[in-house]
């Protein structure tokens, strides 16, 4: 049976890879005996293949580039990042904290010369005091308290010693410990002038406001990235702002659970702040190395 010369160029590619029946196999090996032309396809065919060698370097080189763009990036954002937890971790070894009233944490009394003199212990390591007088009255009244720091009470003590009241001889009517408790007021020295109850510090609230201004700018920061996702560079920006207001609101839960009233706020910020770094910049690492991973196999495959 004559067979033409197309039929078996289709039949080829199919006999080189031996998924013809016999029949078929024997029909094509008969007719390549006597055909030139299909025997050069059939040769051509069971040479190796060589893909043509990419000669372009330019993509390759730019990758190269942004790579060490970006370690440069995470280099210098680790040393400001460094900087900024060993400023805000010596700001809170160094902040206030109140210390609750005991006798052997404060003493109030009178000298000789009248003079009154308060006297501290040595964990006391400062104090705030204010005083006020009475409508019409020559007599003052005062409202002090005590704290002390980590700073000072594991690596350089402070000691206060005494301070005298009325330096200017003025009359001191009574002395009260400013209470950060909730509890009113205690009467150290002299005589109550509030009979009708005292004074009660109560808690700040700006830890509150705080966490409400990062949630409602978290969710302003994920609109933005939804409406802007054609937009690199602003949903990028975005989700970044998005990530730290995230650290904050994880920080602010870490330090203060779900209450947000503080009677040491400027203290419980500075902690949250300290939680907010490492983890914002821990999250951040995580994305870069990634990225950083996923170029990297790319330009393996160029290679």
């Amino acid at each position: 049976m004559n067979v033409s010369c197309n039929v078996i160029k289709d039949l080829i590619p199919l006999y080189t890879e031996d998924m013809l029946s016999d029949d078929s196999v024997h029909l094509v090996e008969k007719h390549l005996e006597h055909c030139d032309d299909c025997r050069k396809l059939l040769n051509e065919l069971n040479q190796p293949y060589h893909a043509p060698v990419e000669t372009d370097v330019r993509p390759l080189m730019k990758m190269k580039s942004a790579l060490r763009k970006k370690k440069a990036t995470s280099i210098a954002l680790t040393f400001v990042f460094t900087l900024l937890f060993s400023a805000l971790l010596f700001a809170f070894v160094t902040a206030p904290k109140y210390l609750p009233y005991s006798e052997e944490l404060i003493q109030v009394s009178e000298q000789a010369g009248e003079s009154i003199v308060v006297e501290f212990s040595e964990h006391v390591s400062g104090y705030d005091m204010k005083r006020y007088s009475s409508e019409g009255e020559p007599d003052m009244a005062y409202h002090l308290t005590t704290w002390t720091t980590i700073w000072e009470e594991y690596i350089q003590p402070n000691d206060i010693g005494t301070v005298v009241l009325n330096a200017e001889d003025e009359t001191v009517s009574s002395v009260y410990y400013y209470q950060t408790d909730g509890a009113p007021d205690r009467l150290i020295y002299g005589i109550d002038d509030n009979p009708n109850g005292g004074i009660v510090t109560l808690p700040r609230l700006n830890l509150s406001y705080y966490l409400l201004i990062a949630i409602l700018l978290g969710g302003l920061c994920l609109v933005i990235a939804a409406v802007f996702r054609q937009n690199k560079q602003i949903a990028k920006f975005s989700i970044k702002t998005l990530l730290l207001l995230v650290s904050y609101i994880i920080a602010h839960l870490i330090v203060r659970g779900s209450t947000s009233a503080s009677y040491n706020s400027t203290r419980d910020l500075l902690a949250i702040i300290l939680i907010v770094i490492p983890l914002y910049a821990l999250i951040l690492l995580g994305i870069n190395v990634y990225s950083i991973r996923r170029e990297r196999k790319q330009i393996e495959k160029l290679n």
